[in-house]
């Protein structure tokens, strides 16, 4: 009993540590090789609201007793990744006037024994503000980061590296183009 007492301070410890350097090094965090499509300059010019899908589980379970904020964490690495893509990029409460609208969710998982993460997320693209319109794109994306087991910065790390892809195949995309450039209204 007191051992797992003491494990529970220590891992409340190590995570709250470890969430403080997760916080800083993920805003500094660039994916590895990543560099947007031939002739388009960073950061784009649109206005991007981003929302996490209502139906995705807010929480998440990594082994027998330890759960992560899932939806939490995947729109946290969306904005990350999305604030230096586009020039304005936010909440869709925070983003009037929205030139795009995205809907997301996600999946991660960790592998302990390697202590790998992985995250895959979706991304529904809405023209403007109306996400009850039919979709204009969907697009996926996936990631993988090593941390030490059981921290919420290997997630969003993971998570980062998937919206990374994402945004890259984003900005290819003709269409998606032509909408973040405002040249298609809904």
């Amino acid at each position: 009993m007191r051992s797992r007492q003491l494990g529970i301070v220590l891992g409340s410890l190590v995570a709250l540590s470890l969430a403080g350097c997760a916080n800083s090094t993920s805003q500094n965090w660039t994916p590895q090789g990543w560099v947007p499509p031939a002739g388009v300059a960073l950061p784009f010019r649109a206005r991007v609201a981003v929302e996490p899908d209502p139906n995705m589980p807010s929480l998440q379970m990594a082994g027998n007793d330890w759960t992560y904020p899932d939806s939490q964490l995947m729109q946290q690495a969306a904005l990350n990744v999305f604030h230096r893509v586009f020039t304005d990029a936010g909440p869709a409460a925070s983003v009037q006037d929205p030139t795009i609208t995205v809907v997301l969710k996600g999946s991660s998982l960790l592998n302990p024994t390697l202590a790998e993460y992985y995250a895959t997320a979706t991304a529904t693209f809405f023209s403007g503000a109306n996400t009850y319109a039919a979709p204009i794109a969907v697009l996926q994306g996936s990631g993988r980061a090593s941390q030490p087991d059981y921290v919420r910065g290997g997630f969003l790390m993971a998570y980062e590296a998937a919206f990374a892809q994402l945004a890259s195949r984003m900005l290819a995309d003709p269409n998606l183009v032509s909408h973040l450039r405002g040249e298609t209204r809904p």
